[in-house]
């Protein structure tokens, strides 16, 4: 997880959390549909990564930063993906969804929150993303750089 966190970083280092910057940054097409429906929220093929319009807006931020994720990281359109329940066992998932994690909620950042004691809806909120990518985040962190960012913040 180190090369996806490393690469999260490097990303957020040139473009920040804009993602329509980092998807011009990288030569992605972001299209919003309105046709997609049931279980389909997201799919990218060829350059593209079409998102669900239905969706709220931070789900809609999570899905564009997990299709980067998929971008950089998996050769290969990911079609057949939607044709199982979305889930966070797959490998190459779990490398997406902590790309996405790192990119919208910098390490920096999340550091300032937890030194003031912000609970999760809080921190959720400053991003812009659901509570369930800041826990796994803070999964993150815990396991891959607590010992580097010299804190021992708690989240309450």
């Amino acid at each position: 997880m180190k090369r996806v966190i490393d690469r999260a970083n490097h990303i957020y280092e040139n473009y920040g959390t804009d993602l329509d910057r980092i998807a011009d940054g990288l030569g992605l097409s972001v299209i919003y549909d309105d046709k997609l429906t049931g279980r389909m929220r997201e799919y990218y093929f060829r350059g593209s990564i079409v998102i669900r319009q239905d969706l709220p807006v931070r789900e809609k931020r999570e899905l564009v930063a997990h299709a980067v994720g998929h971008h950089l990281f998996h050769a290969g359109n990911h079609l057949a993906m939607q044709k199982r329940i979305y889930s966070f066992g797959n490998y190459h998932e779990k490398q997406a969804n902590v790309f996405a994690a790192c990119l919208l909620i910098p390490l920096s950042s999340l550091m300032r929150l937890m030194a003031d004691k912000a609970r999760l809806d809080e921190i959720a909120e400053h991003f812009q993303v659901r509570e369930e990518l800041v826990r796994l985040r803070l999964k993150v962190w815990a396991n891959f750089e607590k010992g580097l960012s010299g804190s021992s913040a708690r989240v309450g």
